[in-house]
């Protein structure tokens, strides 16, 4: 089973809510997972527990809180239902002649994150979204 970086009785109190989602472990569990890709598995590789910067430890479980929020609020729990989610069509006329196309969950110019852009923001400032510079 995969670790949870926050447990239900603590989305609950901080959330603000009466009960966390029926599906509470599962959502956890992936947000854990999205979050740990984007942070290069910072938590996987130091013990969140030890982390002396209380502040990067409260934004991070923050940013899961958020993550599973947007997930049990939108039903989207994989990179399939977002695409399928973000999936449009646009049309265009002129005179009697139509052009119609539609982008979605197969479409190759369709890209973005499931991570939702509160948990961004929960983990901006923390250092966890780091990547660097090119070395020139």
């Amino acid at each position: 089973m995969t670790k949870l970086y926050v447990e239900a009785p603590e989305y609950v109190e901080a959330m603000h809510v009466t009960e966390a989602p029926s599906d509470y472990e599962e959502l956890a569990a992936l947000a854990g997972q999205y979050l740990d890709e984007i942070t290069n598995y910072y938590y996987q590789q130091h013990a969140i527990i030890d982390d002396k910067f209380e502040m990067r430890v409260m934004r991070f479980k923050r940013a899961v809180m958020m993550q599973v929020r947007y997930m049990a609020e939108t039903g989207i729990k994989s990179s399939i239902d977002y695409k399928a989610s973000q999936a449009q069509s646009v049309s265009q006329s002129i005179g009697d002649t139509s052009v119609s196309k539609t982008l979605g969950d197969t479409a190759a110019n369709v890209s973005g994150t499931i991570v939702c852009d509160d948990a961004l923001r929960a983990l901006s400032g923390t250092g966890l979204l780091y990547r660097g510079v090119m070395h020139l």
